[in-house]
Order: structure tokens, then sequence, then C-alpha cells
């Protein structure tokens, strides 16, 4: 061999002593616990939902999976968090169409919003309108004739400022040529223990966290968001029954990364993710919320982000709706 040939090899072998231990290190994914934000507070559905998730994930992947709660301001300091973590894939944000799709409406220098990385679809379910039953309305039109009779003394409370619940509200008055006095909290869980003392007459949700309260007789529903009438609440109308077809809007949830998290490991994820949403115990659980499970379509999550974002975009501009 060479003296030229000699030194290639001698370099190569350099290299590969550089390279391989810095593989070794690495390791396969995931190699240690993995943490799920929830910028919401416990009780909501974007808690429930996730926890249900986190659970079976950890049996797939063979690792804790963590939920963190980080609630505050809509959602967005723990979808910040999310945005600006490592891209290693141990941290993750399971978000919402609150945090993802209504939020840039609202708040439109959330740049940070459009690099995060599209995972898996985990669940879907439409929201439901409630109200204290101290009110007297049984019906949206009971409630709405009150309201104008009260411009501005009704109370109307959301999950926070720039939430899928707040601009849903923002909408309905909109819609309904009414006003409430927007009382924003850290979660739909304070929200909803607000409509049920009275403090608000009026919320928005999706149903895995009203439904037991609405069963109870400690809220009224007013109307579903959904196309048809949802089985749970089969004599509850349909946002267009009632007249309001801009608010046939439907929750999601999904499974989201930081930007730049290596494709391998967005791989590793969704194919976990798929795996854990067919398994029986997912599909109970979410069945006795009255979630539909999503399909893990990494794709399929991202469309519905960028349709949402459309949407809530025009509702917000031919009503003028504005935040302040």
């Amino acid at each position: 061999m060479g003296a030229g040939a000699r030194a290639v090899f001698r370099w190569f072998g350099v290299l590969l002593g550089m390279v391989l231990p810095g593989m070794a290190a690495a390791g396969p994914y995931p190699d240690k616990p993995i943490t799920i934000v929830v910028p919401f507070e416990a009780g909501g559905s974007t808690d429930v939902s996730a926890r249900v998730v986190a659970k079976a994930l950890a049996e797939v992947l063979r690792q804790p999976v963590v939920i963190l709660n980080q609630p505050g301001a809509g959602g967005r300091i723990g979808t910040r968090r999310v945005a600006t973590a490592d891209p290693d894939g141990y941290t993750l944000l399971w978000g919402s169409g609150s945090t993802l799709a209504v939020a840039p409406v609202l708040y439109p220098d959330q740049t940070y919003l459009v690099t995060l990385e599209p995972v898996a679809l985990g669940a879907l379910q439409p929201f439901v309108f409630v109200t204290s039953p101290e009110t007297g309305a049984k019906s949206v039109a009971d409630l709405i004739a009150l309201a104008r009779r009260k411009p501005g003394v009704l109370n109307f409370a959301s999950a926070g400022v720039g939430s899928s619940n707040h601009l849903l509200g923002e909408i309905f008055m909109s819609a309904t040529d009414t006003r409430f006095v927007h009382v924003p909290y850290k979660g739909a869980t304070s929200a909803r223990d607000a409509v049920i003392r009275g403090d608000a007459q009026l919320m928005d949700e999706v149903l895995a966290p009203l439904l037991a309260q609405i069963k109870a007789g400690q809220l009224v529903s007013l109307f579903v968001t959904s196309e048809s009438r949802d089985p749970t609440l089969p004599n509850v109308p349909t946002a267009k029954e009632v007249g309001l077809p801009d608010l046939s809007i439907t929750g999601f949830f999904g499974l989201m990364a930081p930007p730049k998290t290596p494709l391998g490991v967005l791989k590793e994820l969704g194919a976990a993710m798929k795996t854990a949403l067919a398994s029986e115990e997912v599909r109970k659980s979410f069945a006795n919320m009255s979630f539909d499970v999503g399909n893990g379509s990494a794709s399929d999550l991202a469309t519905l982000i960028v349709t949402g974002r459309a949407r809530y975009a025009r509702i917000v501009a031919e009503r003028q709706i504005k935040v302040e």
C-alpha cells in the first residue's frame, strides 16, 4: 500500500473515531422520558384527551410519557415553550384548534406557530354552548332574548383570551347581536365552574368536560357545533338548526413537535401514535368522553390547521371581530 493510500485510511479512521461515539451516544429514540406540554389547566378537553394518548403512547414507546400542564394566555405560554424547545423529540405539544388555528388569527405576531412540526391527528370533537340554570333559559333563543334585554350585564366565560372558546363566543355575539362581558379563565374547567356557580351565563367547550354537568342538570345545553346532532345529546339542536351556521366548527387535537425535529424522530413518533390510537383502551376511553379518534395522520393535522386558520380569519374579517 502506498503512502497516499495509507494517509487516506488513516484519516478515514480518525473520522470514524469522531462519528461513531456520537452515534452511540445518541442511541435509539426514545431512550428517556418524553414530556407532552398541555397549554391549559388540568381537567379540560385538551388535558383529558392528552392523558389518554400519553398512557397508550408510553406503552408503545416503552418510555414514560409525562403530561406537563402550563396554562396561561389562552394556551400561548405552553405552546411557545415547545416552539423554543430542543428539537430532540423529548418535549412535545398536545395542541388544539385554540392554540394552532385560532391564536394565529387573533395574534398575528405568533410567527413561531408556523414552524411547529405536525406529528399526528389525535382526536376530534364538536363544541357545545351552555348556560347556567339560573338564567332560566331553556334554548338559545331564550338566552339571546335575555342578553338583548340586559346588554353588557351577562358574563361569557372562556378558557382564556385567544382560545377557541373565546373566538366562538365572539362569533356568537356578533351573529346574534348581543353583548356579553368576556371573562377569561386559565382553562375550560375554571370557566365551566364559573357558569355552574352563576358567575357567568354563557360558555362553549368541546363536549367531554361538560357532559357530566349537563346530564346532572348543572348546565343547560343550547346547541352543538357539529353538522348533525351528537348521539350523547340527541335532543340538543345543531348550530345550523338554530340559525348560526358560522358556528358549525369541530374542535381538533394533535401532537406537535418543535421546529427542526429530525425526520427520523417524527416518523418514529408518528408510527407510535397510530399504534396508540388504534388501541382498544384509547378507543374505549375516547368513546366514553364522546371524542372521535383521530387517524394519526400528520398531513391531515396540518390540513386542519391551515383550513382552520383560513376559516377563522374569514369570519373575523367579515364580522370585524377584535380582541382587546
